[in-house]
């Protein structure tokens, strides 16, 4: 009886490490499809400011913007233990920029107030010049 109980423990110690394997490396896919989903995210909303952005708008501003969101979103999810990033303010800015671009045309002032967005997003303290 003895050795059953701890054959049956040592099956059960096996099928959990196997387990465990497979769940740390699930959450390491996961990692990557949420950074590479996040990068082409930044990098479709980069295009499409940039290509409307209306005269009087820096578009370098945007792209340094956008940069800057990208390269702190890579270091996730240490970015957001640490609150370099905080993921309420993107999605907000999200959805700000979802609602400022019904039209399909940005005025400068709609691409300021998202950068601004962005910028607070990642905590980046400066005041654009239009």
């Amino acid at each position: 009886m003895s050795t059953e109980k701890r054959n049956w423990k040592r099956h059960l110690t096996k099928a959990l490490t196997i387990l465990l394997i497979f769940m740390v490396g699930l959450s390491i896919l996961q990692w990557f499809i949420i950074t590479t989903l996040f990068n082409f995210g930044a990098d479709t909303l980069k295009i499409a400011m940039v290509k409307q952005a209306p005269e009087g708008v820096n578009r370098n501003h945007i792209i340094e913007t956008i940069e800057r969101v990208k390269s702190v979103a890579q270091q996730l999810p240490f970015s957001f233990i640490t609150r370099k990033i905080n993921l309420r303010k993107i999605k907000d800015a999200g959805d700000y920029a979802l609602e400022a671009n019904d039209d399909e045309t940005w005025d400068p002032e709609e691409i300021n107030t998202l950068l601004r967005m962005l910028n607070a997003a990642v905590g980046y303290k400066q005041e654009l010049s239009n």
